[in-house]
């Protein structure tokens, strides 16, 4: 007897459990995602026409405010991968904003080991980024033989891996939306 009542409380968990149930989705969360992919687009668009700083660090704050909603709001078993991505673009589009900041303040590039920088860099995305090497009559003697990132082909590298990871949330989320 105890056996069966167990069972009829539990059978219900477990179908519920098992169901094919689809996630529900918030309605604040599709409309800041609507939003957030609105604006994500728009720094897409303007990197590949040309963007000014200016134009830019407003772009990636307006994508971001979008995102810290969703963030807050993200359906637990809903296209985690596309999260993850679009983690990694904001990233990338921060630290697209650093580098462009150290370069138009006249700051030394990011050199190795730990000059403004460099290993977080490297960290991220080391196998794709640029690096040179200073000559060994460099003018600044620590810098002699150090690796360093070149600000401008790296700004430009930096902004295509924000929008492909963008990119690739964006077509994953609605996938898993439809």
């Amino acid at each position: 007897m105890k056996k069966a009542i167990i069972l009829l409380i539990l059978l219900p968990i477990i179908i519920g459990g098992c169901s094919n149930k689809k996630t529900t989705i918030p309605e604040i969360f599709k409309t800041q995602l609507m939003k957030f992919l609105e604006e994500g687009s728009k720094i897409n668009a303007k990197a590949s026409q040309g963007v000014s700083f200016i134009e830019f660090n407003e772009r990636v704050a307006n994508t971001k405010a979008a995102y810290d909603l969703i963030r807050s709001t993200w359906p637990e078993s809903l296209a985690i991968d596309s999260r993850n991505d679009f983690e990694k673009a904001l990233k990338a589009w921060d630290m697209t904003l650093n580098l462009w900041k150290l370069k138009i303040s006249n700051k030394d590039n990011p050199t190795e080991p730990e000059v403004n920088g460099y290993a977080e860099y490297v960290n991220f995305e080391g196998d794709r980024l640029i690096t040179e090497t200073r000559e060994g009559n460099f003018i600044v003697e620590h810098y002699r033989g150090k690796k360093y990132l070149p600000f401008d082909g790296n700004i430009s590298v930096l902004l295509t891996i924000g929008g492909e990871s963008f990119n690739k949330g964006r077509d994953n989320i609605l996938k898993a939306l439809q």
